[in-house]
């Protein structure tokens, strides 16, 4: 698993960690990747990464649970 794919960038680390929880749960490996500055935290993005093959059936999911 190489070829990790970008699917959804967080305002913070708990709504990150909470859909890499979601992603996981439905079977779909994720990383969280945080490139915010340690000096300016406001600087920077928290991403959610999946699996290139996984990319379809993350945002399904992200998408199902977005819905009102």
């Amino acid at each position: 698993m190489a070829n990790w794919t970008p699917i959804h960038t967080a305002r913070d680390r708990h709504e990150a960690e909470v859909l890499r929880g979601r992603l996981e749960a439905n079977d779909i490996p994720a990383v969280v990747m945080d490139q915010r500055s340690s000096v300016y935290p406001s600087m920077g993005a928290i991403q959610v990464l999946v699996d290139r093959d996984d990319v379809l059936r993350a945002i399904h999911l992200i998408s199902q649970h977005s819905e009102p």
